[in-house]
């Protein structure tokens, strides 16, 4: 199961693409997720809000005061409730050059100005770091990043020095990478044959003396590729990466074939750049290559030429075996739906849920689901039963997006009935087949289908969580979608046993707490609003947005 992740409400795998013409869906979300919504309540994993700052800390007349304000900044920047305003920036920037700060505040106040500025002050920033090797370490990256020129003399300083340090040469040859000048080469060069360098920085040497020259470097880079050199090939497709020529085009298809994986990502990824045409030529293979970067990189190409050919090599990797390449090739096929190759979509999609790998089959019934394919729907119910637990649940929660017409919703009984059974009988059921359960359950419950619902009343009892809590839930909301028309005094009766019985030594589960309160709401029968205003608080949780919502139903109803 290496592509599905349980969380506290359901398994969220992956997002689809957002179209005008194509349903944005949510893999494996259950409905009682979305109907109603309640927002963002089901995400248990939360980034930390910022800290409060107060920016006239940064002009404290107490030392600690500046320093902690400074680490707070550092801290709390880029998380959700920071306020950047700009006398932030302006109050960082007088304290960078303070000396009655101390070298860790200096080195805080540095970073902070790093992380708020956007270069206009980096001259400023640069004088206050570059006496602190430290400090200067860490602000270079950001002058690169900047494309800075104020620490050029620095670094080319930094290179002729015998004492630098591996890390000071490495920075200074990102440095000239983006604002050397075409008097850097040489330095660039003698790294890259010194005997002094490390194969990090030889690296550094050949990818900044191939920006700096934009041709003429491939007799360079072949003398290096016929020598024997153990970094040879990446040293050589280094020198060309950004060039256009013929020689510098065949180089790199030579380190394509015969470089090892990280110098052939190199060379496809300049080839798709630089030689789209020539990429074109080869990405049949690119497609079957081992290197999952290189198989990206061949989407991309077949991305910028659509055409039916183009179309079903994308679609060959939806069954790719890695989830990033997956994902990728069926949005770009959903994109294709609406640009004219619907027909060539649709035949690709038949032909994953008829693939031998499970990843294909998967990708292709969310993107049945996404162009809203209810013709698939029989098919659907056969991968009810495939091995793959991946395959079998994505089956259950397409039904519940898509089957609508009786007999479709008629033949997935017998799969709930059986597991229905089992569960009965307290048989093991493994936990993805009560995911794929509880969706068909909600298939159900979208189009009241009343025939089922003896069979869902069996979730009800809490009868030692034994039935299911993620089914009982999804059993219990589908009830309340069937019988919102309907009277049933003993049915509420039992509802609100569960909800009192969230508060017991042997609690309720939340989630089928959750589900009854849903529900309740759904028959707005004011004998219920007791028992669902106990949990109508202002709080955010989903137990809190359900009764204040059931509550907000049932007064409106007022049966």
């Amino acid at each position: 199961m290496n592509s599905i992740r349980i969380s506290l409400a359901s398994l969220l795998a992956f997002l689809a693409v957002d179209s005008a013409w194509a349903q944005r869906v949510v893999p494996l979300e259950h409905r009682w997720e979305v109907d109603p919504g309640f927002g963002d309540v089901w995400n248990t994993i939360r980034e930390p809000r910022a800290k409060f700052l107060n920016v006239n800390d940064l002009k404290s007349e107490q030392a600690i005061v500046r320093f902690e304000a400074a680490q707070n900044i550092c801290l709390n920047f880029d998380r959700p409730g920071f306020r950047n305003s700009p006398k932030t920036l302006t109050l960082v920037l007088d304290q960078v050059g303070n000396d009655a700060n101390s070298i860790l505040a200096r080195r805080s106040m540095i970073s902070a100005a790093c992380l708020l500025d956007d270069g206009a002050n980096a001259q400023t920033i640069w004088n206050a770091a570059k006496s602190d090797p430290l400090a200067s370490s860490m602000v270079e990256p950001y002058l690169c990043k900047w494309k800075s020129p104020v620490a050029l003399d620095f670094w080319r300083q930094r290179l002729k020095d015998p004492k630098s340090s591996f890390a000071q040469i490495e920075n200074a040859l990102n440095g000239l990478a983006q604002v050397g000048k075409e008097e850097d080469r040489s330095l660039c060069l003698e790294w890259l044959e010194s005997n002094r360098s490390s194969p990090i920085t030889r690296f550094a040497a050949a990818r900044t003396l191939g920006l700096l020259q934009p041709n003429g470097l491939t007799e360079l880079a072949n003398q290096i590729l016929n020598s024997q050199d153990p970094d040879k090939h990446l040293l050589a497709v280094s020198l060309v990466a950004t060039h256009t020529d013929a020689s510098a085009l065949k180089l790199l298809e030579t380190v394509l074939q015969q470089g090892p994986p990280v110098s052939q990502r190199l060379a496809a990824s300049s080839i798709a750049q630089h030689f789209p045409q020539q990429g074109l030529a080869m990405v049949v293979d690119w497609t079957k290559h081992p290197d999952d970067a290189i198989r990206l990189a061949a989407l991309e190409l077949l991305k910028s030429t659509p055409s039916e050919q183009n179309t079903r090599l994308q679609a060959t990797l939806m069954a790719d075996p890695d989830l990033k390449v997956r994902k990728i090739a069926r949005t770009q096929i959903l994109e294709l739906a609406g640009k004219n190759f619907r027909p060539t979509v649709d035949d690709c999609v038949s032909q994953n849920l008829l693939s031998e790998a499970w990843q294909g089959v998967e990708q292709a019934i969310v993107l049945a689901v996404e162009l809203q394919d209810r013709s698939r729907c029989s098919k659907f119910i056969e991968l009810l039963e495939h091995t793959r637990p991946e395959v079998n649940m994505v089956a259950g929660w397409a039904l519940m997006e898509l089957a609508n017409e009786p007999q479709i919703l008629a033949a997935i009984v017998p799969h709930a009935e059986r597991l229905t059974s089992d569960l009965a009988a307290e048989e093991k059921v493994a936990k993805q087949d009560i995911i794929r359960l509880s969706f068909l359950f909600e298939a159900f419950g979208r189009n009241r289908y009343e025939p089922v619902l003896p069979m869902l009343r069996k979730y009800i009892p809490k009868d030692n969580f034994k039935m299911g809590n993620l089914s009982r839930t999804s059993a219990i909301w589908a009830i309340g979608k069937t019988m919102k028309q309907q009277d049933d005094p003993a049915l509420r009766a039992q509802l609100h046993e569960r909800v009192l019985d969230l508060g017991t030594l042997t609690p309720e589960n939340y989630l089928v707490g959750y589900g009854c309160i849903l529900t309740l709401g759904e028959f707005g029968f004011l004998d219920s609003k007791p028992i669902v205003e106990r949990h109508a608080i202002d709080s955010q949780d989903a137990l809190s947005c359900a009764g204040r919502w059931a509550k907000d139903q049932i007064e409106k109803s007022a049966k």
